[in-house]
């Protein structure tokens, strides 16, 4: 058994606890938090805090770190990527993700929302401590090629082991029968999560079927769907789709509104919102309305995306992003990248708060969030 000691512990489910002390079992499972100390601990100068959540990760475009332009917008973002994904080995992409795995452990990543296109990165996950919620991600904005389509998502949705669901890519890139085969495949367990008013234009390509969106998928040669334009937000077009769900994530929400936001709350049972600022950053340049988000109490949670649209795998680097922005308190930020997480995965039974019982891992940080160490 471990015993450590802070100069301020933060459960996250209850206040933070100044000089608090907790109790470890060689297992990683919490069997004493307080403040009732023996004088055998080891003690550390900072905040002790549970290990965090990523809730929105590509592990399987890391080997695109460091090789697309930062700011060039969704369109110039899409493109690199594409003939990124051309030209690199599946070697180098398997190496890239064990090297990405590694860097969240190294950063106090306990679990992570993973978003798979293909199976680069089950060999690496397989063999991570990492805790994975497999999100099998499948798009196609043409209904002739919704059977081909799902039943590729099915055959890699069999390969995983551990938890898992099929979700789609984002209000704009599926057909309904896509849609409509994705929510006859859920149940009110399963977690769905999607990309959410991530671009600018998304909101106009749904109301009138105009914009830069509606440009770019034009100079694809792709054809619009027939239920666009609908007069209506995007969530709101496709939202019936999501009702077999008791949970929805999402995700980016760069250029949500308060229209978004009520539609989620009135329609879907539990929605948690994911934040990724320096992926948001890096594509687009622009940022959530986080005042917005706050106002209206939301589930906020915190994801890094890929190392396609970021520089590292770290939340205590999205937690500062947020914090420079945004009046925001250390407590707020790392319930959002902790606890809310865990919920948000349905993994808060075992991590995300330091509760007897669990086993949410322990990292050590500083007030202006600098990770000093990994405890556990």
């Amino acid at each position: 058994m471990r015993k450590i000691t802070a100069n301020l512990v933060y459960p996250i489910n209850s206040a933070p606890i100044p000089n608090g002390v907790v109790h470890i079992s060689d297992s990683g499972e919490i069997l004493y938090i307080g403040n009732i100390s023996d004088g055998d601990e080891e003690h550390y100068d900072g905040i002790i805090c549970p290990a965090f959540v990523n809730i929105h990760c590509h592990t399987e475009l890391s080997y695109a770190k460091n090789k697309i332009e930062q700011g060039g917008g969704i369109d110039s973002f899409i493109g690199d990527l594409e003939a990124l994904k051309r030209n690199a080995t599946e070697q180098d992409k398997q190496e890239a993700v064990y090297n990405a795995l590694d860097e969240m452990s190294k950063n106090g990543i306990i679990a992570v929302g993973d978003i798979m296109n293909t199976d680069i990165s089950l060999e690496a996950k397989n063999n991570s401590d990492i805790k994975f919620y497999n999100f099998i991600e499948i798009f196609g904005s043409q209904a002739a090629a919704a059977d081909k389509i799902w039943h590729s998502g099915v055959k890699l949705y069999n390969k995983v082991n551990s938890a898992k669901n099929i979700i789609p890519h984002a209000p704009y890139s599926l057909s309904l029968d896509l849609f409509q085969k994705i929510k006859d495949f859920q149940n009110e367990d399963s977690i769905l999560s999607i990309h959410h008013m991530e671009s600018v234009g998304e909101a106009e390509y749904f109301i009138e079927g105009t914009g830069p969106m509606a440009d770019r998928f034009a100079s694809w040669g792709l054809k619009m769907p027939p239920h666009i334009p609908s007069g209506k937000c995007p969530i709101e077009t496709i939202g019936d789709y999501f009702t077999n769900n008791k949970r929805v994530l999402l995700i980016h929400n760069t250029f949500i509104s308060e229209n978004d936001i009520e539609f989620a709350k009135n329609n879907f049972a539990d929605t948690y919102y994911g934040l990724c600022p320096n992926a948001n950053l890096y594509i687009e340049n622009n940022l959530p309305p986080l005042e917005l988000l706050q106002a209206k109490s939301l589930n906020i949670c915190i994801g890094t995306d890929s190392l396609a649209s970021n520089t590292s795998l770290s939340i205590l680097s999205e937690l500062k992003i947020l914090k420079s922005k945004f009046d925001v308190s250390n407590e707020d930020l790392l319930k959002w990248a902790t606890l809310n997480g865990a919920k948000a995965l349905g993994f808060d039974a075992e991590i995300g708060s330091i509760e007897v019982g669990k086993k949410p891992g322990l990292v050590l940080i500083d007030e202006e969030l600098n990770l000093l160490k990994v405890l556990l």
